[in-house]
């Protein structure tokens, strides 16, 4: 069924939205349309608290007049990745470290021949350095791009991990640590057909998920759907209304 919005329709990009059902709307709606009934409720009130206690992910379109669900895809599960992303941090920083006494102590080796490179490249950025130097400057630049690449991989998992925190922390309603919780994370894929005012009839992906978690205690953790994603769909992957 369409849904329209009705009230104050102010602009929704921008708006970070993180949080969870609340109350059922109806008997006879699903859990999907509880959750985005109040999602697009709140944007179009421009009720950013309320908003930002449904989504970790911001709404990418613009005002909505109407929207409508396509799809429910069906509900998957999987592991829980926090275990997994914080022993992928831990490896990633030794190889940082690794990395850099071996830089350290080629640098320490060749102290006087890398100033004389760094000269000359300070000189000239463009001329290139030929013999032992030539060779030197290249075992340097490798350092440097290895380098670049160990600092980058290490950035990337740690952003995952801030985001799985705040996506549990939004599911389970708690703002207590959660590194320590084991269990399977619940996902739905939700096509959205949404009428914007200014770009007309667009497509999203919405990602739903709930964490179903235990403590150390085996005991269950009370979770609830959030909107863990929303990207914008291609016209040739959107299903038929």
């Amino acid at each position: 069924m369409l849904q329209r919005l009705r009230g104050n329709r102010r602009p929704l990009a921008g708006f970070l939205l993180a949080g969870f059902l609340g109350a059922a709307a109806s008997c006879s709606s699903s859990d999907e349309e509880q959750l985005l009934r109040r999602f697009f409720d709140a944007l179009s009130r421009g009720d950013t608290i309320t908003a930002f206690g449904f989504s970790v992910a911001a709404f990418p379109g613009g005002a909505v007049s109407a929207w409508e669900v396509l799809e429910v895809r069906e509900e998957t599960a999987g592991p829980y990745r926090i275990g997994e992303l914080l022993e992928e941090e831990r490896e990633s920083v030794a190889r940082r470290d690794e990395q850099f006494q071996s830089l350290y102590a080629f640098q320490q080796a060749n102290r006087d021949d890398l100033d004389r490179i760094a000269a000359r490249r300070e000189r000239d950025p463009d001329g290139a350095i030929g013999g032992r130097l030539g060779s030197l400057a290249e075992e340097w630049d490798a350092y440097g791009e290895e380098r670049r690449g160990l600092v980058r991989a290490l950035s990337e998992v740690q952003m995952a991990i801030e985001l799985e925190r705040r996506r549990t922390r939004r599911s389970l309603l708690r703002d207590a640590a959660v590194d320590y919780l084991t269990g399977e994370v619940a996902q739905k894929e939700v096509v959205v057909r949404v009428t914007e005012e200014e770009a007309g009839v667009l497509d999203y992906l919405f990602i739903l998920l709930r964490y179903d978690l235990v403590n150390q205690y085996e005991a269950e953790v009370p979770s609830r759907w959030i909107i863990g994603a929303i990207d914008p769909l291609p016209e040739s992957a959107t299903p038929e209304p």
